[in-house]
């Protein structure tokens, strides 16, 4: 195993670093390279105080592979006398849920020859305390659990698909135990979609090619998700990746008010990419609900009277400020009440239309508005210099396309489209509307603040995206069935939901995520010859709490008995 830096450039906000580790994948029998660290846009990184981020990089990648270096050299066997303990707060959370007599009467009718919910339970550990494929898990991680049963790797793989096949029934059941032991507060429901690519080339079932959010070209497959008001995963949908993300907001609403028997009204928040007419008549019509979506301020999305209103101040259109800690101004808003006509095609090719009494605020952020005329300047000067090198194709300029203008040619009996000039018009809009955005919403007593903070509250299901994509390494996807497939993404997800339920519910915000992953990665013990155990983990604020947390005379011991760890895995919340 091996790290190096790879430099991309993705956007138009330049070099891309991102630090990538080199290994043998044990299933192929090749070598593989996958993301172990993500650190940001080069420029960026020197607006954070980092002078050069090359250099600053290739010394941390040193360091990681003199680590890797002594970690090769250790001896096999103390390593295999390295036991982690801190999963005992997953545990925790699952025997507070009591899913395990549940889970067992789904493998009724099958002949397993293992007890379903404790491996459910070790996968769920295994992805959280050290992710990677089914075979890691198998040969490394699932042996160096504290106290951990032996499963073969096709009972793994077996168990993966088993409940891939009915994963929309396990969350169910989650959910009917989180609503019992903590309650839901469904009054508001955040969605969002993403993806997840493949290391394969052709489609397959799901797999298929679409817009990935990584920019591959590689076959993806989608994922909905959908949160409580607490920001509490409340469901999942997976579909192909060739698909729009559009009619999962809808099917998802359904789907959770069926099976959760919800009978209240709920506000649906949702970013421009789901805010379509199909999804407000669903809402306010079909389903009595209420929406705050965001509405782009760019091209013909509004119509000029709309792109007129936004711009206006004056005695009809007053703009209010809201201060940030020190003062100085956060945002500006104004809003309006007004009747708005939609229409949409169905699935039989009827139109419909209908009008909605909706209101309509617009927010001016000035830190915002620096920012992204600044990004559009460095997308202007990009697109310059390449054009004074070359007549450049469509395909050269990914998102630059927009603020180009081209001319279509033929070669070889086909009609490309090489850039000719910028698009004078377009940079001029976007300038003009650097910094503004644009809330819809059907809560027309709903105060113009609160809805914005409960739009803004959309963050933390982006967060709990990046959790699945990196701490949980839910990417890249090494299974092939569909089952498979949807059974790994099950225990991303409920490793998830166990995640927020500590960090939400039970450490009520006191520690993120982050941490709390950190604590469970760190907390391992060794066994010595004498068959007693040394505590190796690092002493932190996280652990201080934890142990406070759970009024614990034995976690920040050194040496530590067999019964001192079988109390610490016996701890209840």
């Amino acid at each position: 195993m091996s790290y190096f830096l790879k430099k991309t450039t993705p956007s138009s906000k330049g070099l891309y670093l991102q630090i990538y580790e080199s290994f043998y994948d044990q299933v192929k029998h090749s070598r593989r390279n996958k993301c172990f660290k993500t650190l940001g846009y080069f420029s960026d990184l020197v607006k954070s105080g980092i002078s050069d981020p090359i250099e600053w990089a290739n010394e941390e990648i040193k360091h990681l592979n003199d680590e890797s270096l002594i970690k090769k050299e250790t001896k096999i066997s103390d390593i295999s006398a390295s036991k982690n303990i801190g999963y005992f707060l997953l545990k925790a959370i699952l025997d507070k849920l009591n899913v395990d007599y549940y889970i067992n009467m789904f493998s009724i009718s099958k002949n397993f020859h293992y007890v379903l919910s404790d491996l459910v339970r070790t996968l769920i550990y295994s992805q959280v305390g050290n992710p990677g494929s089914k075979l890691k898990a198998y040969e490394n991680v699932i042996p160096s659990l504290y106290n951990s049963q032996a499963y073969s790797y096709d009972q793994i793989l077996d168990c993966i698909e088993f409940v891939g096949n009915d994963y929309e029934k396990f969350i169910e059941l989650f959910n009917h135990q989180i609503n019992k032991k903590y309650g839901r507060k469904t009054n508001v429901n955040f969605f969002d979609c993403t993806n997840y690519y493949f290391e394969i080339d052709e489609e397959f079932e799901d797999k298929q090619k679409g817009p990935s959010k990584e920019g591959r070209n590689s076959p993806i497959i989608g994922q909905a998700l959908l949160l409580d008001a607490e920001q509490i995963p409340l469901g999942m949908m997976m579909y192909p990746g060739n698909k729009s993300e559009k009619p999962y907001l809808r099917k998802m609403i359904e789907d959770t008010k069926s099976r959760y028997d919800i009978k209240g009204r709920t506000i649906q928040v949702a970013d421009k990419g789901l805010n379509c007419a199909r999804n407000i008549y669903a809402a306010v019509v079909e389903a009595n609900d209420g929406y705050i979506f965001s509405k782009s301020v760019h091209g013909k999305n509004l119509s000029n009277i709309e792109k007129e209103w936004l711009l206006l101040n004056n005695e009809f259109n007053v703009w209010h400020m809201v201060p940030d800690s020190t003062g100085y101004a956060k945002y500006y808003f104004k809003e309006c009440i007004d009747d708005f006509e939609y229409s949409f095609v169905d699935e039989d090719g009827e139109l419909t239309r209908f009008t909605v009494k909706e209101k309509r605020i617009v927010t001016f952020n000035p830190s915002l508005a620096k920012k992204q005329k600044n990004e559009i300047k460095k997308q202007i000067e990009k697109a310059e210099k390449i054009l004074t090198m070359k007549a450049a194709l469509n395909s050269e300029f990914g998102d630059l396309v927009k603020y180009l203008n081209f001319t279509s040619v033929n070669n070889s009996n086909e009609k490309i489209k090489i850039a000719t000039s910028l698009n004078t018009k377009k940079i001029e809009e976007d300038l003009k509307f650097a910094g503004y955005n644009l809330l819809v919403t059907s809560e027309l007593n709903m105060d113009a603040k609160e809805v914005y903070n409960v739009y803004h509250g959309l963050w933390k299901i982006e967060e709990s995206f990046r959790i699945l994509k990196s701490y949980l390494e839910a990417r890249p996807v090494f299974l092939q069935k569909r089952e498979s497939i949807y059974g790994h993404f099950l225990i991303c997800y409920l490793a998830l939901t166990l995640l927020r339920l500590l960090e939400i519910k039970e450490f009520e915000n006191a520690l993120s995520v982050s941490e709390i992953v950190n604590f469970i990665r760190n907390f391992n013990v060794t066994e010595t010859p004498e068959g007693s155990y040394v505590n190796t983990s690092t002493m932190s604020k996280t652990f201080k709490y934890i142990e406070e947390f759970f009024g614990s005379c034995v976690m920040s011991n050194m040496f530590l008995k067999k019964r001192d760890l079988d109390l610490i895995l016996k701890y209840l919340i």
